[in-house]
């Protein structure tokens, strides 16, 4: 039974904090659209979110299956992950072979067999950067991404959520942080708090059983991702996938760039700090950031937490 605007509303009032009704707005989460209110507290925005009992989180990739449009999406991406490193391949034999030429023709053995040497090393590292990245066959491909997916997402679990008043949008640090469990602790000293993981993986997906939030679907958010933009204006609704608010209104996993702190010193969510990006690992290491499952380890934060890329979102709960 969905709760009434006016219910919602003496809730919010009764925790006497000053939160400004800004405005009703329509939010669709499992077909049933609800009526919810968009507050404003010292200049930031918040909606109520509604919980749900007894809700499906994590993924398991024995019981939990991809969408054919993801799985065609990630096959494209091997087709021209695997072309591309052909392409490199080709282009640092022949440069090789050019330099080569010229050496034999002015005489200079000593180059030649340096120049065969260092093309050979170059190759070999090549060739081991296209098996680590699983660009060889499409089976190695997804042996490789179904290998981390089970290493990197959550575990298959249900979870009662209560209703909760939630930031629309993550916030950056005030200043770095030297661990994660000194920046849990100290974001939860009231009057908010930080959503647990369940929390925050029902936030971000809204209960659905999909690996991403927007759905089945990686068709019109790949570009998206690899020429990442973060979300300048939350007010401002945008065409594009990652720049949309979700079912709940949220603006949630759509930086691999945002490592966003939850009620847990052992995982961030919601991105790698965009590593995997900036590093080009290719779509098995990058594309899981963009997962509500995805957790990123408290052991690569052992040198503290930068402002610049660690964010937290303030819930209070109902």
């Amino acid at each position: 039974m969905t709760t009434s605007l006016e219910t919602i509303r003496t809730r919010i009032e009764a925790l006497e904090m000053d939160f400004q009704f800004v405005r009703p707005i329509q939010t669709s989460m499992n077909g049933i659209e609800r009526e919810t209110w968009l507050l404003e507290y010292e200049d930031a925005q918040f909606v109520y979110v509604a919980g749900q009992k007894n809700v499906t989180l994590g993924w398991d990739i024995q019981s939990c299956f991809l969408g054919e449009n993801v799985i065609q999406a990630l096959k494209e991406e091997f087709e021209a992950g695997k072309d591309s490193y052909q392409d490199e391949a080709t282009d640092l034999k022949e440069y090789y072979q050019e330099e080569i030429a010229q050496a034999r023709a002015s005489g200079n053995e000593k180059k030649v067999t340096e120049l065969a040497e260092t093309m050979a090393e170059e190759l070999e590292d090549l060739i081991n950067i296209i098996e680590e990245s699983g660009y060889t066959t499409w089976e190695d491909f997804m042996d490789k991404w179904n290998e981390h997916l089970a290493q990197c997402l959550s575990p298959l679990r249900t979870a009662d959520i209560g209703d909760m008043i939630v930031e629309v949008d993550s916030r950056y640090l005030a200043k770095d942080v030297p661990s994660l469990a000194e920046a849990v602790q100290a974001l939860k000293e009231g009057p908010f708090t930080l959503a647990t993981e369940d929390e925050w993986e029902y936030l971000c997906n809204g209960g659905t059983r999909t690996l991403f939030r927007w759905g089945d679907t990686l068709s019109d958010v790949l570009k998206e991702i690899y020429h990442v933009g973060a979300v300048s204006n939350p007010l401002q609704t945008e065409s594009s996938l990652l720049e949309t608010p979700n079912m709940l209104g949220l603006f949630i996993a759509y930086d691999s760039y945002k490592n966003e702190i939850i009620d847990n010193e052992q995982y961030t969510k919601g991105g790698d700090g965009g590593g995997s990006l900036c590093g080009g690992d290719g779509a098995i290491y990058v594309l899981p950031c963009y997962s509500a499952f995805y957790r990123e380890p408290a052991s690569k934060h052992s040198y503290g937490l930068s402002k610049n890329y660690y964010c937290y979102r303030r819930i209070i709960r109902l």
